[in-house]
């Protein structure tokens, strides 16, 4: 009877094997059309959603550099403009002064051109594959400073009142725009511009211009959503489509990169103060921390704990926020919770673009860094 019995226990066994074989065939064959199609769909989905995103961060503005620095090079330029603009200056009496990369810069190349009569300096600049314009400018002994050109981006209000620009729509000729400065009456006498203080001019210009900019207040969500859209429209480009959350998330990226803009012209006007020696100045450059009335009160809670592991969320500096304490005073009073290892001391004033107090981490009595300017 036994034996009778095992052909059929071997039947089933076999049956129940090749149901379990089936089945993980199915699921395994399940599981490669999910991955082949659903899983592309899935991150096609989701790496679109985070580009679209990088994309509403990225519309704004170009963080502003504080200072920029011109180095000569053998450049090559995509845009035939560029070329174009070259031709028509040396016609128009300008010579070749060289090509400049700008390192704080990447995208951007100049080529400049100097007038050996006029004085003035002429600067194609291709700003990566954005556009290329031409800027004509003459400088003056009084410090003033006239300039035409193509700038798409210029804004009155971002120049100094000794400085003025008029602008022409992108790609007017160089003629049209050098027969515009030459009508200007000179009223005072001109700098005339070579090859070997171009950098120093262009890059003062900058500078000041520069300080003058970050010394307004910084934008609200409204203001940088009109500037964005509004540049788009002057590049010829349509509005970027974003969400409420990216325009917020675009409109801190570009208010904290005018932030750290202004840290790099305040550390400048500091460094050119010599109110810090060159040995104090060597051990602290990197840790210096600025409190003026251009930072939130979360902004000052996180440059007064910056060398603490507490946070602005920190229950002993909670009851310190949101009750309009002025900067200075909020960041003393944070200061003055923390153990002296994590505390700053005052370095000294700085008084450009922006009122500004500067701070070092505070050191032992045995530093061999001075005495703190009191």
């Amino acid at each position: 009877m036994a034996n009778l019995l095992w052909p059929t226990q071997g039947s089933e066994m076999q049956s129940t094997m090749m149901t379990v074989l089936v089945t993980v065939l199915l699921c395994l064959l399940v599981l490669a059309l999910l991955f082949k199609y659903g899983l592309r769909y899935y991150v096609r989905r989701r790496l679109g959603g985070l580009m679209t995103m990088a994309a509403g961060v990225n519309a704004g503005p170009a963080p502003i550099q504080p200072r920029i620095t011109m180095e000569l090079e053998k450049l090559a330029f995509r845009d035939p403009l560029v070329r174009s603009y070259m031709d028509e200056l040396k016609m128009l009496s300008y010579r070749s002064s060289g090509r400049y990369s700008v390192p704080e810069m990447p995208q951007l190349r100049i080529w400049s051109g100097t007038h050996h009569k006029d004085g003035s300096l002429a600067l194609v600049m291709e700003c990566g594959e954005m556009f290329t314009c031409l800027d004509v400018i003459r400088f003056h002994e009084d410090g003033g400073v006239l300039g035409v050109g193509t700038n798409p981006f210029y804004r009155p209000e971002n120049y100094p009142p000794h400085m003025s620009y008029r602008q022409f729509r992108l790609g007017t000729p160089a003629r049209e725009i050098v027969e515009w400065l030459r009508d200007q009456p000179v009223q005072t006498p001109v700098i005339q511009v070579t090859p070997k203080n171009l950098r120093a001019l262009n890059t003062r210009f900058y500078a000041e211009c520069t300080d003058f900019q970050l010394a307004h207040p910084l934008p609200s969500l409204a203001e940088y959503r009109a500037r964005v859209i509004e540049d788009a429209a002057r590049l010829a480009k349509p509005a970027p489509v974003l969400n409420e959350a990216q325009w917020r998330m675009g409109h801190e990226r570009h208010r904290t990169s005018l932030l750290d803009a202004l840290d790099g012209a305040l550390k400048d006007h500091l460094l050119k103060s010599h109110a810090v020696s060159a040995s104090e100045w060597d051990q602290v450059q990197y840790d210096i921390v600025f409190i003026h009335d251009r930072l939130t009160d979360e902004d000052v809670a996180t440059r007064a704990l910056a060398r603490s592991e507490w946070t602005a969320d920190h229950p002993e500096v909670q009851p310190l926020m949101g009750k309009g304490i002025a900067p200075a005073k909020l960041f003393d009073a944070i200061q003055a919770l923390l153990p002296h290892g994590e505390r700053f001391s005052f370095l000294a004033t700085v008084s450009r673009p922006v009122a500004s107090r500067a701070y070092a981490p505070e050191v032992e009595p045995d530093s061999v860094i001075e005495t703190r300017i009191p």
